[in-house]
C-alpha cells in the first residue's frame, strides 16, 4: 500500500512538506516498555519511516498491565523486537532498526547527535537523565515522559532548557554511579512524597519502595496518556507545525484533567536539601525536619 493513502487523512490538518517531513524523520526511542512502546505505535501511525530502538530487555508477565506490545505469547521475547515487528505491521515500509542492548553513557554523543529527535523513556532513570543532558549538548531535542501511579509528566528538553537535574531536583554534576545509588536511597525517595499525595500510591507500598522492596507503581491509563502526549510532542517537533512544551513548562496529567505547568522553584528547593543532605551523608539532620518537608510537600500539590 502506497505511504499516500495509509496517511492521507493527515493531510486534513498537515501539509504535504510537514508529513514529508515527518515521514523522513529520524526518531531514536531509548526503552521499549510502556512509554517508548506507545511511542513508537503513535508516531509509526503518524507517518514516521525512521526508527532506532533501543531496549536489554525481554516482556516478563509484571509488564502486561502497561506496555503495549505485550502479551501473554511475548513472554520472554525482546521489547526491541517485538515494537519492531508492531511498527511495520503498521508499516512495512518502515525503515527500523532494533538493539537489544542499553545505551552506553561513552557512546551516548554520538549516537544521539544522529536523529531528529530522541525519547528517554528507559527504566534506567539515571540513564535517562544523562542521556537528556548529552542530547541538549549537542542539540538533539529530547523527550521525556513519566508515568507516576495516577499522575504523570511530559515534557522537551532543548539546548536552552535547564538541565535534567536540574528540573527534576536532584544534584548537578553527578556520573551514572552516584546518580544510580542517589536515586536508589531510601533516604532519597522518602522525599518524594508527592508520589503518595499525587501519584497516589498506597503508603505501604511507597514504604516498601522507598526500600527497594517494590517496583515503581503504574497504571496503563497515565502510561499511555503520557506517552501520547510525547508522541505529540516529537510531531511537533519534526513538522514544526506548532511549538513544543519546553522545560521548564511540561505536561501534567492526573484523573482530574491535564494542564501546562512548571517545575516548582520551591519543590526543586526542597529537593535540593535533601539532595544536600544525601551527598554529605548528613541524613540524621534531615530526618528532624521530615515532618516539615512533608508538609511544605503537601502544600505545593
Amino acid at each position: 500500500m502506497q505511504y499516500e493513502e495509509m496517511f492521507r487523512r493527515n493531510l486534513g490538518v498537515f501539509t504535504s512538506q510537514e508529513q514529508e517531513r515527518i515521514r523522513a524523520a529520524r526518531v531514536l526511542i531509548i526503552g521499549c516498555g510502556g512509554v517508548g512502546g506507545v511511542v513508537a505505535q503513535v508516531l509509526a501511525r503518524s507517518g514516521v519511516e525512521h526508527f532506532t530502538l533501543m531496549d536489554p530487555e525481554t516482556y516478563e508477565p509484571s509488564n502486561i498491565n502497561r506496555q503495549i506490545c505485550c502479551f501473554c505469547d511475548t513472554f520472554g521475547r525482546s521489547k526491541a523486537q517485538c515494537t519492531k515487528e508492531c511498527i511495520l505491521r503498521i508499516n512495512p515500509a518502515a525503515n527500523v532498526t532494533a538493539l537489544e542492548r542499553a545505551l552506553e553513557m561513552s557512546e551516548a554523543a554520538e549516537v544521539v547527535r544522529r536523529f531528529d529527535a530522541v525519547v528517554c523513556a528507559a527504566d534506567d532513570w539515571p540513564l535517562s537523565m544523562l542521556t537528556i543532558d548529552v542530547a541538549r549538548s549537542v542539540g538533539t531535542p529530547a523527550v521525556m515522559a513519566y508515568p507516576i501511579g495516577a499522575f504523570g509528566r511530559t515534557t522537551t528538553f532543548l539546548p536552552s532548557s535547564p538541565s535534567a537535574a536540574e528540573c527534576m531536583s536532584m544534584p548537578l554534576g553527578l556520573g551514572y554511579e552516584e546518580l544510580k545509588a542517589f536515586t536508589e536511597s531510601p533516604e532519597v525517595r522518602r522525599v518524594a512524597l508527592y508520589y503518595l499525595t499525587e501519584g497516589e500510591w498506597q503508603e505501604e507500598w511507597f514504604e516498601e519502595w522507598c526500600e527497594g522492596r517494590r517496583p515503581h507503581a503504574q497504571l496503563c491509563i497515565t502510561v499511555w496518556l503520557v506517552s501520547v502526549l510525547a508522541a505529540l510532542e516529537v510531531i511537533k517537533i519534526v513538522s514544526g507545525r506548532w511549538p513544543p512544551v519546553v522545560a521548564p513548562r511540561y505536561w501534567y496529567v492526573c484523573p482530574t484533567g491535564a494542564r501546562i505547568k512548571k517545575f516548582s522553584f520551591a519543590r526543586r528547593l526542597i529537593s535540593r536539601l535533601a539532595a544536600r543532605e544525601w551527598a554529605r551523608r548528613r541524613f540524621p539532620a534531615l530526618s528532624r525536619h521530615r515532618r516539615l518537608l512533608r508538609l511544605f510537600t503537601r502544600l505545593l500539590g
